[in-house]
């Protein structure tokens, strides 16, 4: 739902208020909270309250869409499921071919391989259906006017500003340059200016600290942030878990052990020269802050470098400095 929109040179930029787009992202925390500090209340106790069941398929779809990142951005491709109903946004989603509504996956090299057919995109449906009407109706009927107010005023800041001014201070990792939008993220996104026409601005008081954002065809979207809640001076744990993981001489030598080939405890021990369960018990501490993966084989599991994570270090850090 378009709450207004500017026309600047050939450029429209529009204030668009998606309920779906805010499910979504309260999907994406109730799976990850750990560095979400202004909702991790929420989550604990969304998560006590859910079903068993529905948290656990939502957070496997999770796994397979950027913990529903992915699913976003049908937003960004399809006008209809930003209806300010969302029952009426999932039937056109539940409508679209499995070749449309895998378009979203086009962007992401990391999920090229997910084998994603009809039945799982009819599951994924079903799911959000149920998610909205027993758990996140109320929460959004009391969230909505928020939602709303916060897009109207960043309309009026944005006109008395001008564009430029409103979205550099969008967040700090955004920059306006001359000629393109920079989005410092886990790598440099670039989107030049000649190649745009359209600016979405979404709202959301569940995505801070990250710096959400899509592109597509003569389009960006920004995200600004309704807070809710007053911040929380803590260390999100998923930091303090990846920090730890990296503060230890044999572990590091491990992860530049797996950079270049998978490995057993078995393995590892003999190439480091230590003991198998001295191994062991470092492979659990990088497996828990989840800098590797891994499978069993026969008898033997093995490990693997887990390089996204690795990239996204330097963000997972700024978004704590950001907070």
């Amino acid at each position: 739902m378009r709450i207004n929109t500017i026309n600047k040179d050939n450029w429209k930029v529009e204030f668009v208020y998606s309920p779906l787009f805010e499910m979504l992202c309260s999907i994406h925390v109730l799976i990850s909270p750990e560095h979400h500090l202004e909702r991790i209340i929420w989550a604990k106790d969304m998560r006590d309250n859910i079903s068993e069941e529905l948290y656990k398929n939502l957070a496997k779809i999770g796994k397979i869409t950027c913990e529903w990142c992915v699913i976003m951005d049908l937003c960004n491709i399809y006008e209809k499921c930003d209806d300010f109903n969302i029952m009426a946004s999932l039937d056109f989603m539940d409508d679209l071919s499995l070749d449309d509504f895998k378009r979203v996956f086009q962007k992401y090299d990391e999920l090229r391989e997910v084998c994603f057919n009809q039945i799982l995109k009819k599951s994924i449906i079903r799911m959000l259906k149920e998610y909205y009407i027993i758990y996140f109706d109320k929460e959004l009927r009391y969230i909505e006017p928020l939602l709303i107010r916060c897009l109207k005023r960043d309309y009026d800041i944005c006109n008395k500003k001008g564009v430029f001014v409103y979205i550099d201070e969008l967040h700090s990792r955004i920059e306006v340059t001359k000629d393109a939008f920079l989005f410092h993220k886990f790598t440099l996104f670039t989107i030049p200016f000649n190649k745009l026409k359209t600016l979405i601005i979404r709202v959301s008081s569940f995505i801070s600290p990250h710096l959400l954002m899509d592109y597509g065809e003569e389009m960006v979207q920004f995200t600004t942030t309704a807070h809710l809640n007053m911040k929380i001076e803590k260390v999100p744990v998923d930091l303090l878990k990846l920090m730890k993981a990296l503060s230890d001489e044999t572990r590091l030598k491990i992860i530049r052990q797996l950079r270049k080939n998978k490995g057993s405890t078995q393995s590892i021990a003999k190439e480091l020269n230590l003991t198998e369960a001295c191994i062991s018990k470092h492979l659990k501490m990088l497996y828990d802050a989840e800098l590797l993966y891994k499978e069993r084989m026969g008898n033997y599991i093995y490990y693997y470098f887990n390089t996204f994570l690795i990239d996204r270090i330097p963000l997972v850090l700024y978004e704590y400095l950001d907070y």
